[in-house]
């Protein structure tokens, strides 16, 4: 960022699906952003979504993958818990989930450009385990590929 960028005011859009949106504008071509927040129907819980696109705004294709994935976060759920709970163990031996819903509280995801194959992108959690740290996991399509600890 130059001198004189802190001058620069933000572009700030209003999407008709996703409401107000900030770009963060990247130096590296395909990485430029969108933030906002929004309620998340299947938790009825705001959370942050990250859209990457560039200064247009998101696309349909991005509107629909993010209802494909407030319809299928159940399932989403079921596929990832395992690798959360691996990781996890690496803490305590014995560690389980008995009730993801209540334990795990979505805080954010990333919406990728739906014409990059494959699609990367992620989930991340706050969770009652564990208040200093926030578990990513992150996908290539629609299977759930890592778990990551930020914190």
């Amino acid at each position: 960022m130059g001198l004189f960028d802190i001058f620069k005011k933000p572009v700030i859009i209003q999407d008709d699906f996703f409401g107000n949106l900030r770009f963060r504008k990247m130096k590296v071509e395909g990485k430029s952003y969108f933030e906002g927040k929004g309620i998340f129907k299947p938790t009825g819980k705001e959370i942050e979504y990250f859209i990457t696109a560039n200064e247009d705004g998101p696309d349909q294709k991005q509107k629909e993958f993010y209802n494909w994935i407030q319809e299928n976060y159940s399932d989403l759920v079921i596929k990832f818990k395992p690798l959360i709970e691996d990781e996890f163990r690496n803490w305590k031996e014995d560690f389980t989930i008995k009730n993801f819903d209540s334990e795990f509280q979505l805080v954010a995801l990333t919406i990728p450009n739906q014409d990059k194959k494959p699609l990367k992108w992620d989930l991340s959690f706050d969770t009652e385990h564990d208040e200093n740290h926030q578990f990513t996991v992150e996908f290539s399509g629609v299977e759930p590929q890592a778990v990551l600890i930020d914190g």
